[in-house]
């Protein structure tokens, strides 16, 4: 299976965690490579059987919370994604408030089928990594499965 981890990065946390998930993902002999959702192409988009969007929640802790404009922007230029798997991510010091809930319904928009989702926050996140994987890996593999039967 081939996982495209997707990302929109401002400070670059994002881009750690993206690169985090690849890395753990090859760990356990997946094939998995990043790339920005702004600048991805259709080629590289189709060649994936799965996919992992992430986000830095952009706002102010109660006001204009949610994913950064960029990364709406970009998942709403995707092209269909045809029941594809995905699982998706944020990144924030804070609180998320919606922000995963949003990214799913604009994925579902597009056709995907969002198999979970998880907020990564910057102090000590990356260590939630592996359980992130262990949890999303079964979820993205079983669509993929039901498509080549």
């Amino acid at each position: 299976m081939r996982i495209l981890i997707l990302y929109e990065s401002r400070r670059g946390f994002t881009l750690t965690v993206a690169r985090a998930i690849r890395d753990e993902l090859r760990r356990r002999g997946l094939t998995a490579s990043t790339a920005a959702i702004r600048t991805v192409d259709v080629g590289t988009l189709s060649a994936a059987d799965a996919l992992v969007v992430g986000t830095w929640v952009s706002g102010k802790i109660v006001a204009g919370v949610g994913p950064a404009k960029e990364a709406v922007a970009a998942i709403r230029a995707l092209p269909d994604l045809g029941g594809r798997a995905v699982a998706t991510f944020c990144t924030c010091d804070v609180a998320p408030r919606n922000t995963l809930q949003v990214l799913e319904d604009l994925l579902a928009a597009r056709g995907a089928t969002v198999v979970g989702g998880f907020t990564f926050k910057r102090r000590r996140s990356l260590q939630h990594v592996a359980a992130y994987v262990d949890a999303i890996v079964p979820a993205l593999e079983r669509p993929a499965a039901a498509a080549g039967a």
